[in-house]
């Protein structure tokens, strides 16, 4: 699933590829990829798109309508921008018309994700409770200390609570537990205010790192022209034998997931 950097490169090249072209049509193409609330506001197109957001994992098209879209790519949804009138990228779920021949194709494997059209006033109403971004300043050692109170879950998996931060995933919880030398295992109600402090500084780190080099891919996520992203070269444990100081990566589960880490530099 596309996480937080990853979501947040494919938002940039939507705005970059869309700029202040209204977009002129939306065709479902696979029944409830497309869901559409009663009360959005009409005509819903043609509409230019005023502000581009990205909330956690979802990206929000709000629209000089007043309407929304909300778009959430799930296990493996993707945005290709396309100006070419036949296509030939398979499993094509949804169609976004632009002016001319360009659109913005919604390509999904395995049909999970979603495009939420609803008036504006309502995106709330469609988004799950969400913690604060972890690139914002809200998102601090203090805060983390009071969200983690009375909790005994590891603090991997705490970190996976999207309903304490938005948009961490498997693999960048592992890279950022790895430089914070926190293990993943650690009960929540164990972790030092140090280590706390260390979890948001490397938080911050691996997330700006990963947008500067547009997403990690390892299976499929592409970024809005179809390319690969590139911060799967500067992992430094997920899906590694070992880690850059020279030990054995070991490999657990947790929660179902797949969980990475170094047993001597994460003690």
């Amino acid at each position: 699933m596309p996480e937080l950097p990853e979501v947040e490169t494919i938002l940039r090249g939507l705005k970059s590829s869309i700029q202040d072209r209204p977009i002129c049509q939306l065709d479902p193409l696979y029944k409830g990829t497309v869901i559409y609330d009663p009360d959005i506001n009409q005509p819903l197109f043609p509409a230019k798109v005023n502000e581009y957001e990205r909330r956690g994992k979802y990206i929000i098209l709000h629209l000089e309508t007043n309407n929304a879209l909300i778009i959430h790519l799930r296990m493996t949804g993707k945005l290709i921008y396309s100006e070419e009138d036949n296509n030939e990228a398979k499993h094509i779920r949804a169609l976004l018309s632009l002016t001319g021949c360009a659109r913005i194709l919604f390509n999904d494997v395995r049909t999970f994700g979603k495009i939420i059209v609803a008036p504006s006033s309502k995106v709330e109403q469609y988004l799950p409770e969400l913690g604060p971004e972890p690139l914002s300043d809200t998102f601090n050692e203090h805060y983390l200390k009071n969200a983690l109170a009375k909790k005994k879950t590891p603090i991997k998996n705490a970190l996976l609570d999207q309903k304490i931060v938005a948009g961490l995933g498997n693999i960048y919880v592992c890279e950022l537990l790895y430089r914070a030398k926190v293990n993943p295992t650690l009960p929540v109600n164990k972790v030092k205010p140090a280590q706390l402090k260390a979890i948001v500084k490397s938080t911050k780190e691996v997330l700006r790192e990963a947008i500067k080099h547009n997403g990690t891919s390892i299976s499929d996520y592409r970024q809005i022209d179809d390319k690969k992203g590139e911060f799967q070269n500067f992992l430094q444990v997920y899906q590694k034998h070992i880690c850059p100081s020279g030990h054995k990566v070991l490999r657990i589960k947790q929660s179902g997931r797949s969980t990475f880490y170094c047993p001597v530099c994460q003690k």
